[in-house]
């Protein structure tokens, strides 16, 4: 694709100079991708379709320029309409010829085609000599998707355009584009308070909400995610104050040492382990295994259990069924000390204490087997309960017993522990007879494009062995 030298020549009226050199770097040879996100009223797509009509323009090659967004049922509803305005505005009507589903340069025949991801993925994946991909409402996008889409952009010194107003911290562009950006790849930040074409009318409503919704301000105009959603069974801010939070509470926990293991062979899925030391967790792994490896992948998690002294509690589903009795095996061949205890975690199966409250603080509660579909929500919401507890005895001295305490040490690598706290944020409660269910990971994917959290099921695994009975070769 060739590029257009510098764009300041038309940094005037009618685009937005604090723009200008964003998109002189944008522009440059050797940049894949550019990243332009932020609250609403910020002028992002505007300013967008005023620069990729003039670079048309000024380009003397013929291009083609791919618009897409995630649901599209008709072309007005695309940045068809903004490229018209810029058109317009830009004084170059006699130079584009506006035709019902395209827009064409008149001289050299480049041209803005438009598609809506959601029904048209096929299509785009067939498209071919794409120089530039305008992808609007990018935070919709999922890994799925991209993973289609973005071979289409395969010509040398083609360009990725994205433009989105962030929703959740777990979505998959917010984490892979803005927070995570990739090489070659430049993101920016744009608010409403860089926009100088707002009316008045748009400010005084603005200033309104900040007054209003202090909260709902900075989402919508400030470009800040949300940290999940309302059904998200854990909440961000409550793992935050999870971290050394026993330190911070000044408690002495106890408990077994137990390392939760997440077992895999192949496909998206990965191993992970989670060890958790006198109440604390000390330790997070994840690891790629292949479908032959699932012996290495439990005898590197049995090490690591009885490095730490500790119980081995894994989840029996799928190829976890082969874990317990390959670890019984390696027990047979070692001596007494070198013998681990292991609990197998069905996530599938019936809840624990079906007859109790499912809040043990709150006798009133509904019980386990009411509100719970399986052990596997009982689990999680059992962990989520915990976070919740901690966040308050944190942040509002509330009194918490130290066996309710979730505690994350500081010496676990930030990125890390973020990829584990995106993993537990992700899931949201459905329904499913008239009970609680976690959210199907085949369903995580679809929606969000979340890969599956591995980190999260080892940690709950560990969190919530504390009421299966352990077994040591039968004994």
């Amino acid at each position: 694709m060739a590029r257009a030298g510098s764009q300041g020549d038309i940094a005037g009226p009618l685009v937005n100079p604090h723009l200008v050199e964003f998109w002189e770097s944008v522009f440059r040879p050797g940049v894949d991708g550019a990243v332009l996100y932020g609250g609403r009223s910020s002028s992002k797509t505007r300013d967008t379709a005023c620069r990729l009509i003039h670079l048309i323009d000024d380009v003397p090659v013929k291009m083609r320029v791919l618009c897409i967004r995630r649901f599209q049922n008709r072309i007005q509803e695309s940045v068809y309409t903004e490229l018209k305005w810029a058109i317009t505005h830009l004084g170059l009507g006699d130079r584009f010829e506006i035709q019902k589903t395209t827009i064409v340069h008149r001289v050299t025949g480049s041209e803005f085609i438009f598609y809506g991801i959601e029904r048209n993925l096929e299509d785009i994946k067939g498209t071919s000599e794409i120089d530039i991909l305008w992808c609007e409402e990018a935070e919709k996008l999922t890994a799925d998707q991209w993973q289609v889409i973005a071979p289409t952009i395969r010509k040398e010194d083609s360009l990725v355009i994205m433009l989105f107003n962030p929703n959740l911290v777990t979505d998959f562009v917010w984490m892979e584009f803005a927070v995570n950006t990739p090489p070659n790849w430049i993101a920016q930040q744009i608010n409403y308070d860089q926009n100088p074409f707002l009316s008045k009318k748009a400010l005084r409503d603005i200033d309104a909400m900040r007054e209003r919704d202090p909260d709902g301000y900075k989402h919508v105009y400030l470009g800040v995610p949300k940290g999940e959603s309302e059904l998200s069974i854990f909440r961000r801010k409550w793992l935050d104050a999870c971290v050394n939070a026993h330190v911070t509470l000044g408690l002495e926990l106890k408990g077994r040492n137990v390392v939760g293991f997440d077992p895999a062979d192949d496909g998206e899925d990965a191993c992970a382990t989670a060890s958790l030391t006198s109440g604390v967790f000390t330790g997070l792994e994840e690891w790629k295994a292949e479908k032959d490896q699932l012996p290495d992948s439990a005898k590197r998690a049995r090490a690591r259990a009885l490095l730490s002294r500790a119980i081995l509690s894994y989840d029996t589903i799928g190829v976890g069924a082969f874990v317990g009795g390959y670890v019984d095996e390696l027990n047979r061949r070692q001596d007494v000390r070198g013998r681990v205890r292991h609990v197998p975690f069905n996530a599938g199966g019936a809840v624990v204490d079906p007859d109790k409250p499912s809040d043990p603080h709150n006798l009133n509660s509904v019980k386990n087997r009411d509100e719970y579909l399986n052990r596997k929500a009982q689990a999680w919401g059992n962990t989520a309960r915990k976070a919740m507890m901690t966040f308050n005895a944190v942040t509002r001295g509330i009194s918490i017993p130290p066996g309710d305490v979730l505690s994350f040490s500081p010496d676990i690598p930030v990125d890390v522990l973020e990829a584990l706290f995106v993993e537990l944020c992700v899931p949201e409660w459905v329904e499913s007879e008239g009970k609680k269910r976690v959210e199907p990971k085949r369903q995580i994917r679809k929606n969000k494009g979340v890969k599956s959290h591995n980190m999260a099921d080892a940690v709950i695994a560990a969190d919530n062995a504390d009421r299966a009975s352990y077994t040591l070769d039968n004994l």
